[in-house]
């Protein structure tokens, strides 16, 4: 079995629900289409999409609005630079523009991109006004913690600067235990594929914490070691779970091959009992190339809730049908 342009659903069976991809970034409107008319391929019918206030007007002008639940990105490199009253301010203009979530990402790489000469931490005083707003306002929040484990031995070896990825996902349970109302999606398998024992145990311990698929080679190549444990995983917290693949347009040429490609390899993984199928994209993080799909086969009413019953939940959407 292998992906083909030619025939995109190759190998796939008739889907019986719909599905809501909770993690796209959209960073211009006339991208949209293109993820629309791929998506509706492989059954897709709603996004989460990350999206700046003039692409969200112009995707609401355009009709979208209800295919679309919104993310407003706040400002990551004012984390950087410790600047919260900034942050504050992004908060409030997405209360005003209706935004349905808030956006934050602490990959360590971000202290690099902004140049920041400043230790970071999430659970720093100064960003504690950060939460609370956020909190207040009620507004859920899609939150990238850490990165995989191989990068920390590998481009994060300068502890002092990026800090452990324990140390990462720590100051997170802090921020968990302080604002417990908060609805919050930790993306990327709560940033534990490698370590499900611990992941399950953190949504043991966090009642208002649900996790998503995002970044479709990490999740195969990790949750695909061991399918027996990944199954079981999904049947003990499959309503915290939420379908996702990180895919981003708009930002540089994207073309149909990279959306299918990840739309086909999730599906593949999730629905079908297939085993060694390549990955039809490079995994540069597999240190024993090639990554293969082995299929996880979950059963329909995982699948019911997994792809779209968690996020029309979690997002509170019933309008959305």
């Amino acid at each position: 079995m292998n992906f083909d342009l030619s025939n995109p659903t190759n190998g796939l069976s008739k889907l019986n629900t719909k599905i809501w991809d909770s993690h796209v970034h959209i960073w211009s409107a006339d991208a949209f289409e293109p993820l629309l008319k791929v998506g509706r391929e492989y059954g897709v019918h709603h996004f989460m999409g990350i999206a700046a206030p003039d692409v969200k007007k112009s995707l609401e002008e355009a009709g979208h609005e209800d295919l679309i639940t919104f993310a407003y990105y706040l400002p990551i490199d004012a984390f950087a630079s410790h600047e919260p009253e900034r942050i504050l301010n992004a908060i409030e203009e997405a209360h005003s523009e209706e935004y349905s979530m808030v956006k934050l990402w602490f990959g360590p790489r971000f202290l690099d991109f902004f140049e920041a000469d400043k230790s970071f931490s999430l659970t720093l005083p100064i960003f504690d006004p950060v939460f609370a707003s956020i909190e207040d306002y009620k507004i859920p929040m899609d939150i990238h913690v850490a990165d995989p484990d191989i990068w920390y031995s590998t481009k994060y070896q300068d502890v002092g600067r990026y800090r452990t990825k324990e140390q990462a996902l720590d100051e997170f349970r802090t921020i968990l235990r302080k604002y417990n109302s908060l609805k919050i999606i930790s993306v990327h398998f709560h940033s534990l594929p490698e370590n499900l024992q611990q992941a399950s145990q953190d949504l043991n311990d966090f009642p208002n914490l649900y996790i998503d698929t995002a970044s479709t080679k990490w999740m195969i190549r990790e949750l695909g070691r061991n399918t027996k444990q990944t199954r079981a995983f999904f049947d003990k917290h499959y309503k915290r779970i939420l379908f996702a693949t990180d895919l981003s347009v708009g930002w540089e040429d994207r073309d149909k091959e990279y959306l299918a490609t990840r739309y086909w390899s999730q599906r593949i993984f999730w629905e079908s009992n297939l085993q060694d199928v390549e990955l039809p994209f490079p995994d540069e993080d597999n240190q024993n190339p090639p990554t293969y799909i082995n299929g996880l086969n979950l059963p329909k009413e995982i699948l019911e809730h997994f792809y779209w019953k968690n996020a029309e939940k979690f997002f509170n959407s019933n309008n959305y049908r």
